[in-house]
């Protein structure tokens, strides 16, 4: 059986170590405890956090007790890693009720019932920590030059308009103290993060070092994701791909993998799935023999929607995109289609008469009449499948079932319309 760390050097998700014994530590089932952290500030997960969720169901997997940080506290300030201005401060109400939805989110990824994951909240021990305190049991461990030389430190202060703020300034040392909190309570010893996370993750290993003279604190770090064109991972033009079908679609989140260009497939479906090495060599090699069928992509889309969602809403996710490229128009069930794929209902009079770049930008499908004409003239305008190469009046004959209409913008952007006589939207 391979190792754990083998495991994730193959899937590249290893990207920087403190130590070189963590190797054999990641090996040894159940050896470790470990962390990762969420700052709430959204009341929900995206599919930028994905990564780190991954990776401590991975860990859970090899028998090792796993712990997701929830920042209570740490997101009522602010982490400055790779941002250029202070974040908006967020209100405690609008947090805490963050912190109970994405409690939620992480139990549903990682399993309601694993006896090895732990949710804590670090609003717990921080709201019984004072000024007094937090300098003498933290702020007298670090010096104020080992924090200029971090880089998310650095990048702000060479912009002299917006600088940093103190707050944001001392959240290494609150992420800091988390580790060490959660060394002397819970015995954790490995810290999760993204590669931007290093310098408050080696922050940590360094308060422990000092304070409980222990030299066997871990750090490991994920490499940051990105698109093939090197774009933030998780944006689209409608916005951030979120992990609540409430903001996302189990749909519209198999769309977006599954829209995956091939560069990427490969590396995602080792970064978020839990196949096999020989299943994703297979899957590597279907893109060579059999490219057009996608079947990367769709293995890629079902995997996470499960992960996310569970397997029947995959299954459902799955059948509408199908159905919604493969079969014959007429023998859609349009009915169920709305109940999994973005939808909105319009007057009969906003749609019979108009253009199809108007009810394009009206219904939101396009951000403007300007870029449904755009597409229009790159062919990637569609009205009930069929593309639309030049402008046209919307007519009663193109209603569906007598009041749908199937819009799409490029391969992956779809909307159905329903038309309706009152002013109900």
């Amino acid at each position: 059986m391979t190792g754990l760390f083998s495991d994730l050097n193959f899937r590249g998700l290893v990207y920087q170590t403190s130590s070189e014994e963590l190797a054999n530590e990641m090996d040894a089932d159940g050896s470790l405890c470990l962390y990762a952290g969420f700052d709430p500030t959204a009341g929900s997960l995206h599919v930028g956090h994905l990564l780190q969720l991954c990776m401590l169901k991975r860990f859970a997997q090899k028998g090792h007790r796993v712990f997701a940080l929830l920042g209570g506290a740490t997101g009522l300030i602010g982490d400055p890693s790779g941002k250029t201005a202070e974040r908006p401060m967020l209100d405690t109400s609008e947090v805490d009720r963050n912190v109970i939805l994405l409690s939620n989110q992480v139990h549903q990824i990682l399993g309601q019932d694993s006896e090895l994951l732990t949710i804590v909240n670090n609003l717990d021990w921080w709201s019984k920590m004072n000024v007094t305190d937090f300098l003498r049991n933290v702020g007298k461990y670090v010096t104020v030059n080992q924090m200029m030389a971090k880089e998310s430190v650095k990048k702000r202060l060479e912009n002299l308009e917006t600088g940093i703020s103190y707050a944001e300034f001392s959240y290494m040392l609150l992420q800091a103290y988390d580790f060490l909190y959660l060394f002397e309570n819970y015995g954790v010893n490995l810290q999760l993060g993204a590669s931007d996370q290093w310098g408050n993750i080696v922050q940590g290993i360094d308060l422990i070092r000092r304070v409980k003279k222990y030299e066997n604190a871990r750090g490991l770090t994920t490499p940051l994701v990105t698109k093939s064109d090197g774009q933030k991972f998780g944006k689209t033009e409608s916005g951030t791909v979120w992990l609540d079908e409430k903001l996302t679609s189990p749909y519209e989140l198999y769309q977006f993998f599954y829209n995956t260009d091939d560069n990427s497939v490969i590396n995602y479906l080792k970064f978020f799935t839990f196949l096999s090495n020989e299943q994703i060599a297979n899957l590597e090699s279907s893109l060579q023999t059999d490219r057009k069928s996608r079947i990367a992509q769709k293995t890629l889309a079902f995997a996470i929607v499960s992960l996310v969602h569970g397997q029947q809403a995959a299954e459902k996710a799955k059948s509408s995109s199908e159905g919604i490229f493969s079969k014959p128009i007429e023998t859609l069930n349009l009915e169920e289609l709305i109940s999994t794929i973005p939808s909105i209902r319009l007057k009969t009079s906003e749609i019979l008469g108009g253009t199809i770049e108007t009810l394009a930008s009206i219904s939101k499908l396009t951000s403007s009449k300007g870029e449904a004409k755009r597409l229009l003239t790159q062919g990637g305008l569609y009205l009930n499948n069929e593309k639309v190469s030049e402008s046209k009046e919307i007519e009663s004959g193109d209603l569906l079932q007598g009041k749908y209409l199937i819009l799409r913008a490029g391969k992956s952007k779809q909307l159905v319309i329903e038309a309706v006589i009152s002013d109900t939207k």
